[in-house]
């Protein structure tokens, strides 16, 4: 599977979600890409689309802590490519793919 260099991704503005076009992210040692099947809707989600549960310092103002999908990029030790994941996320669940810590998958 090629790995395109634009995604889907959703972002909260003035407390809305706004649908937009970013790059797929790239995995950094430890970790993996995932294609995203799947994200789930909970309250922290809700609070950072109102502005009041701001990402983690260096982290993508990207919406979704949790996700289920298919690494396709391997950069750890523990998955490889096929693999089917659910993992918890600082950012990054509601888009196409995301960069995961391998151990938090």
């Amino acid at each position: 599977m090629s790995i395109p260099a634009v995604m889907r991704a959703i972002i909260p503005k003035n407390g809305e979600c706004i649908l937009t076009e970013c790059p797929v992210p790239t995995p950094t040692p430890g970790q993996v890409l995932l294609r995203v099947h799947a994200s789930a809707l909970n309250r922290a989600d809700t609070l950072q689309r109102g502005g009041k549960y701001p990402p983690p310092p260096g982290e993508s103002d990207i919406l979704g802590l949790e996700c289920v999908g298919e690494v396709i990029s391997e950069g750890g030790e523990k998955f490889k490519a096929g693999a089917r994941v659910m993992s918890l996320l600082a950012s990054g669940g509601y888009a196409e793919y995301v960069a995961v810590d391998e151990r938090s998958a």
